[in-house]
């Protein structure tokens, strides 16, 4: 029965794996980075309510548009605790606020070569959590949106030095602010921690982290990169519902076949050799004394076996200590041993024949009958201080899965273009 749901279980994933193939045809061929993020800068400043604000910059790089310039990009924010989300670079249309990301509109499409630099402002809250290592102290955990798809040459992370008591990983102190440096090849992410005093700021129980409802951070109903892991997921358990009854279905008539007498079945039977083996205690050639292990002189190489003979279980003193394979010393003698060797010898079995032994009295069984008795998925230890990102240049988010009718809709922020 264990191999039959081993099978089942492979046989679902394999179908699975097949319908991600033909459904989701861009995820296999835009495999190769279509973009580059050559520089991302996060500035942290802590308000006295505890709440963040924070600035982005980014420097974008299309690497190759044969799939189509880069007009939008989706980008993971921490969680969808934000407000006062600003654009400070003409190179932003407009941004749409989904929750725990933006889709940041560009003013124009961008092409193979080109680089777009990327600025806006938000406030952010939820951040924290009170006495999360230690009685007394409160910590910000922040992992800054990263890219499946992509890679990120240069992050550095900003944050407000005042009144932090401690931070991890190390970093630098540069005019104020603790500087984390780090660069992330494709779906590789990076975390930081600050950590202050209860009495630093106005930290509240209802504002920390995981804390308050997380409805809206599912954006406004449009269908994402999520939405569309959680449609395979479903195929995959519709496919294991319908593949796993039918394959067992048929394993049951096979049996109802083979039982009947038709066919044969292969089995194997362990098959043990034992040969006895007596070494010279030194060796005939030039005298050197045996090296234990080894059948050869390591001085002349001539051979220290002094006799050797295939044995059977009643020419020897207690068998059943010689049943698996090794060498084992033999009776009170320092040169004599036992080398075992086991395999497995195949047996035709014909199915009547094996009933008509069971039927007989027979105390044999056969294999069969003794083989028959014998886990944005973004998750830290801070769930609301994470967010990966994607964008019409990474990975399935690409053209069919973001059409402007799905992006029609979106809560529109204030543009820092004017028409």
């Amino acid at each position: 029965m264990r191999k039959i749901y081993i099978t089942a279980v492979k046989c679902c994933l394999f179908m699975a794996a097949l319908l991600i193939l033909i459904l989701f045809p861009a995820c296999i061929t835009e495999a190769e980075a279509t973009d580059v993020i050559e520089d991302m800068t996060i500035t942290v400043d802590v308000n006295e309510d505890a709440s963040l604000n924070m600035t982005y910059h980014i420097d974008w790089k299309v690497l190759d548009d044969s799939i189509g310039k880069l007009e939008w990009i989706d980008l993971g924010v921490p969680n969808s605790y934000h407000d006062q989300i600003t654009p400070l670079s003409d190179t932003i249309d407009h941004i749409n606020d989904q929750g725990s990301k933006l889709a940041i509109y560009l003013d124009r499409a961008y092409g193979e070569g080109e680089t777009v630099g990327i600025d806006f402002s938000m406030t952010q809250d939820h951040m924290y959590q009170i006495d999360k290592w230690t009685e007394g102290e409160t910590v910000y955990t922040f992992t800054p949106a990263w890219f499946d798809g992509m890679e990120v040459r240069q992050l550095t992370i900003r944050w407000n030095g005042e009144k932090a008591g401690a931070w991890q990983p190390d970093c630098l102190q540069e005019d104020g602010y603790l500087t984390f440096r780090s660069s992330l090849p494709p779906g590789q992410k990076y975390t930081m921690s600050v950590v202050y005093p209860n009495d630093a700021f106005t930290f509240a129980v209802e504002r920390q982290a995981g804390s308050g409802s997380e409805t809206d951070s599912q954006g406004d109903g449009n269908f994402g990169f999520f939405d569309m892991i959680m449609v395979l997921l479903v195929l995959a358990i519709l496919v294991g519902m319908i593949a796993i009854p039918i394959y067992l279905v048929y394993r049951f008539f096979q049996w109802i076949i083979e039982g009947s007498g038709f066919g044969s079945r292969q089995e194997t039977k362990k098959k043990i050799t034992r040969t006895k083996i007596e070494y010279y205690e030194t060796c005939p050639g030039c005298g050197a004394a045996r090296e234990e292990g080894k059948d050869s002189c390591p001085y002349c190489g001539r051979s220290m076996i002094k006799s050797k003979e295939v044995v059977e279980e009643n020419q020897i003193d207690h068998p059943e200590k010689y049943s698996k394979k090794g060498t084992y010393r033999y009776g009170d003698s320092d040169n004599t041993y036992i080398r075992v060797n086991v395999v497995n010898v195949p047996v035709i079995t014909s199915r009547s024949n094996s009933r008509s032994s069971r039927s007989g009295g027979s105390s044999r069984h056969s294999s069969c009958a003794s083989s028959c008795a014998s886990s944005c998925a973004c998750a830290s230890s801070c769930a609301c201080a994470c967010a990966c990102a994607s964008s019409g240049r990474a990975g399935c988010s690409v053209k069919d899965f973001f059409k402007e009718s799905i992006h029609r809709g979106r809560i529109l922020v204030e543009s820092k273009r004017h028409d």
